[in-house]
C-alpha cells in the first residue's frame, strides 16, 4: 500500500486527501490583493485614519485620492473605511461638500477635568443634562467603596452627556456628604467635579480610574440612540479630597464610536 492510501472493507483502497487545515495567517497572506500597498487592509486603514482624526481634529484632508496616497491604500479600501466612519458619525459625506470630520471627544484619563475642558474645536459644544437626582441614604456597597464614616449619606445624580445635540454617554455619580453637608445643593452644574468644588467647597486630590467595555442595555440604547448590545466604554473614577477621603464614585457609559482616551506613560526603571 502506497503512502497516503488506506484499505476499506472488501479490499478497496482509497487515497487519503491531504489536510485542508490552513493557518489563519497563511490565508490572510494569500488573500492580499496588492502586497506592495502598505495598508491594503480595511482594518489597518480604519485604525490609522480614525486615530489620526481623533488626535488631529478636523484639519486633515479627507479626499479619497489624497487619503489613498497618504496611507498607501487602495481607493476601494479608503472608500469602504470612509463609509464605515460615516456610519459611526465620525465623518459626514455629502455630494457637494465632500467628506468632513465631525470631531470626537478625546479624554485624558491621567487628568481630572470637567467635560467642557476637553473641547478642542470652538464649534463643539458639550452639555451634561440631569436625568435624575435623589438622596440614597447610605447604601452599604457605596459606603464600603467610598470608606464612608458613620453618619455620612449619599446623593445619586444621573445625567446624559450630549455633544452637539447628539447623545454621547451616561454618567452616574454617587456623591458622599458629611454630617454637616446638606443634600439640597444645586445641580445646575451636574459635572461631578464642579459639584464637589463649587457646591461643596471640596479641594480635590487624586482619583483611581478603571476602564472597561460593555454592551448597551435596552435603556442605555434608547437614551443614546444606539442598538442594544452596541459597544460602549465603561469608565469609573473614585475621587478623593486632598485629605485622602473618597468623596465620589463616578461611573460613565460612553459610546464606543464617539470617544477616545489618551494618557502620558513613562517606562519605569528596571
Amino acid at each position: 500500500m502506497s503512502t497516503g492510501e488506506r484499505e476499506l472493507p472488501g479490499g478497496w483502497r482509497v487515497r487519503a486527501r491531504p489536510s485542508t487545515d490552513v493557518r489563519p495567517e497563511v490565508i490572510f497572506q494569500r488573500q492580499r490583493q496588492s502586497p506592495d500597498r502598505l495598508n491594503n487592509s480595511a482594518r489597518r486603514t480604519y485604525d490609522l485614519l480614525r486615530s489620526t482624526l481623533v488626535t488631529t481634529g478636523r484639519n486633515i484632508c479627507l479626499g479619497e485620492r489624497e487619503l489613498t496616497d497618504a496611507m498607501s491604500a487602495s481607493r476601494n479600501t479608503v472608500r469602504a473605511v470612509l463609509q464605515q466612519l460615516a456610519k459611526e458619525g465620525m465623518v459626514t459625506r455629502e455630494p457637494k461638500n465632500g467628506t468632513r470630520a465631525t470631531g470626537s471627544l478625546l479624554l485624558r484619563i491621567d487628568e481630572l477635568s470637567p467635560f467642557d475642558e476637553y473641547i478642542t474645536e470652538p464649534s463643539t459644544r458639550i452639555e451634561v443634562r440631569v436625568l435624575e437626582c435623589q438622596p440614597l441614604g447610605c447604601p452599604p456597597m457605596v459606603r464600603d467603596r467610598l470608606r464612608l464614616p458613620a453618619g455620612w449619606t449619599v446623593v445619586m445624580i444621573e445625567s446624559l452627556v450630549v455633544q452637539d445635540e447628539q447623545p454621547l454617554g451616561l454618567t452616574v455619580n454617587y456623591i458622599a456628604l458629611g454630617e454637616d453637608e446638606a443634600p439640597d445643593f444645586h445641580v445646575d452644574e451636574p459635572d461631578v467635579l464642579l459639584i464637589l468644588e463649587r457646591q461643596l467647597g471640596i479641594s480635590i486630590g487624586t482619583s483611581s480610574t478603571t476602564v472597561g467595555a460593555v454592551g448597551a442595555d435596552e435603556q442605555s440604547a434608547e437614551l443614546l440612540g444606539v442598538e442594544v448590545g452596541a459597544p460602549m466604554v465603561w469608565l469609573e473614577d473614585v475621587i478623593e479630597d486632598d485629605e485622602g477621603q473618597p468623596r465620589a464614585l463616578s461611573q460613565l457609559r460612553l459610546r464606543g464610536d464617539r470617544v477616545s482616551f489618551s494618557a502620558t506613560a513613562y517606562r519605569g526603571t528596571a
